[in-house]
């Protein structure tokens, strides 16, 4: 597929020296990130990851429970991956130069 669009956007620049350092240390770039982040969006039908304002510690025991249910569906039907799995996928995505998600 050809990159045949280009999106700005404005951040903190503090944000953005943290994010491409992160993203640098992972073998990749913080614009592959955001390739992907739409890919998957695309992929889901919406935002690839569930948005919350809360923390872990702000959360109820009955949405603690919520989330760990979700998570065991997610294991029951194999949408779930290894650390290890994970960084291997993204070094052999990421030395061949693939355009496709993850």
């Amino acid at each position: 597929m050809a990159m045949d669009a280009t999106v700005q956007i404005r951040m903190n620049g503090e944000l953005k020296t943290q994010v491409e350092e992160l993203y640098r240390g992972l073998g990749t770039s913080f614009a592959e990130a955001v390739r992907i982040f739409a890919q998957q969006s695309l992929r889901e039908g919406g935002m690839p990851f569930r948005p919350t304002l809360k923390t872990w510690e702000e959360l109820t025991a009955q949405e603690i429970d919520a989330k760990l249910s979700r998570s065991e569906g997610d294991i029951a039907e194999g949408r779930l991956y290894s650390q290890e799995d994970l960084d291997l996928r993204m070094k052999e995505r990421f030395s061949h130069g693939r355009n496709s998600a993850v």
